[in-house]
C-alpha cells in the first residue's frame, strides 16, 4: 500500500513529493512480485482533484487503488458540491474503463460480498500495541484518547497494559470488547437523529473513530459525513447500474 494523493501531492504534502512519488510507482510497477495498491486522501481543499487523480494512476498501470476522504475539517455545502460533482466524473471514467479493460481498479467501487449494518471491527479482529505497550482496539483509539486518560469512555476502551492483559486477558477481554461491540452504525447518530431511521443504513460504512476525531462524541456522526456518504452511496449504486448493462449488452 502506497499513500499517493495523485494531482493533489504536492499541496497538502511536500512539495516536489509528486515527482518522486510517480518515479517510485513505476519502479514497483516493474517488480511483477510486488502487488501495488494506492491510497489517495482528498479534503475539501483538494476534492477538485478527486477524479483526474484517480484516473492519473490508473492511466500509471496502477492495479488497485482507493481514495479517502479526511473529515477532520467540515465540508461546508459548496465542498460538497465539488465532491458530488467529482464523483459523478469518476462514475464515467470507470465505466468507460471497464468497458475497455473489463476490470474496476478503483476498490471503493467493487462490490461488496457481505451486506447488513456495518460495524466497527476494532477488537473483534484486530488489536493494536502501542510503543508504551499500551492494548486497543485498533491503531485509531490511542490517537484518539490522548489527553483524555481520565474520561470514562477511556477506561470502556483501554484494554490495559501489555502484562497485565497477558495474565488476566480472559476477564478482560470480554469486558472491554463487549463496549467495542456497541459501535455499529445502527447505535450512532447523526444531527441529533439516529442512524437506524435512515433508508440508507445498510449501505452507510462510518468509521466512528475516525468521525470523532472531527470534534464529535464517540458514535455521533457529523452532519457533513452523513452527506458524504449519501453522496458516495448513490454513484457507487449508478456505477453498479451502468456496469450491470454493460455486462447484459455482452
Amino acid at each position: 500500500m502506497l499513500s499517493f494523493d495523485g494531482l493533489a501531492q504536492d499541496i497538502l504534502r511536500k512539495k516536489g513529493s509528486f515527482k518522486k512519488t510517480v518515479s517510485v510507482v513505476e519502479e514497483i510497477l516493474n517488480c511483477p512480485d510486488i502487488d501495488l495498491e494506492v491510497n489517495s486522501v482528498f479534503t475539501p481543499t483538494t476534492v477538485d482533484y478527486l477524479s483526474e487523480s484517480i484516473k492519473f494512476i490508473i492511466d500509471l498501470g496502477v492495479p488497485s487503488t482507493n481514495f479517502s476522504l479526511s473529515i477532520i475539517k467540515p465540508w461546508n455545502q459548496a465542498s460538497l458540491q465539488k465532491l458530488e460533482n467529482e464523483m459523478i466524473k469518476l462514475v464515467k471514467i470507470l465505466v468507460s474503463n471497464f468497458k475497455r479493460k473489463g476490470n474496476i481498479p478503483v476498490e471503493n467501487f467493487r462490490e461488496e460480498s457481505d451486506t447488513g449494518i456495518f460495524y466497527c471491527p476494532a477488537g473483534k479482529d484486530r488489536m493494536t500495541i502501542t510503543p508504551d505497550e499500551e492494548i486497543w482496539g485498533c491503531v485509531l483509539f490511542p490517537d484518539y484518547f490522548k489527553g483524555k486518560e481520565r474520561s470514562p469512555e477511556y477506561q470502556k476502551f483501554y484494554f490495559g497494559a501489555l502484562d497485565d492483559f497477558i495474565e488476566n486477558h480472559k476477564n478482560i477481554y470480554p469486558r472491554i470488547s463487549s463496549n467495542y461491540a456497541r459501535l455499529s452504525v445502527d447505535n450512532f447518530s447523526a444531527s441529533g437523529l439516529g442512524c437506524f431511521l435512515c433508508p440508507e443504513l445498510e449501505n452507510c460504512e462510518a468509521c466512528p473513530i475516525n468521525a470523532s476525531f472531527s470534534g464529535n462524541p464517540l458514535g455521533e456522526m457529523p452532519s457533513h459525513l452523513c452527506k458524504i456518504q449519501k453522496i458516495k452511496i448513490k454513484e457507487k449504486e449508478k456505477f453498479r447500474i451502468e456496469i450491470q448493462k454493460i455486462q447484459v449488452s455482452s
